[in-house]
């Protein structure tokens, strides 16, 4: 009986991480937000689409370069405050995306903008153009 218990907790513990994973046009914008306001910018460049494969030198630059340019910023605007998808165009083939949302600072003031998704073996993920 107990490893009847045991089986379907671990059953239930997984159908409950699957059903809440953000592997959508969505929610790569909303793990993007998430990433920024923690401030996690080396688990940011793992949801972004690279041309090829970034060591770890390159990640750890990449990392620190958006750290340097974004902090000050968001510091400076009070940080992220909300986040509002406002559009998913999705391009016909399924496998791309464009996002637009709009973010809301602590300082009270907004700025909409649209990044563009690709979906990668079945992971979506930021396109960086890079």
């Amino acid at each position: 009986m107990k490893k009847i218990f045991c089986v379907l907790s671990l059953m239930l513990v997984t159908l409950a991480f699957v059903s809440c994973s953000k592997n959508s046009p969505e929610g790569v914008i909303e793990n993007y937000v998430s990433c920024v306001k923690s401030d996690k910018y080396e688990d940011l460049l793992d949801i972004c689409y690279f041309k090829k494969d970034l060591t770890d030198e390159e990640k750890a630059q990449y990392a620190a370069f958006l750290r340097d340019k974004m902090g000050p910023e968001l510091k400076k605007k009070g940080g992220i405050s909300d986040l509002e998808i406002t559009k998913v165009d999705m391009a016909e083939d399924g496998e791309s995306a464009k996002v637009s949302y709009s973010l809301t600072y602590g300082d009270g003031s907004i700025k909409a903008t649209t990044d563009k998704v690709v979906c990668i073996d079945g992971r979506w993920k930021l396109n960086t153009g890079k």
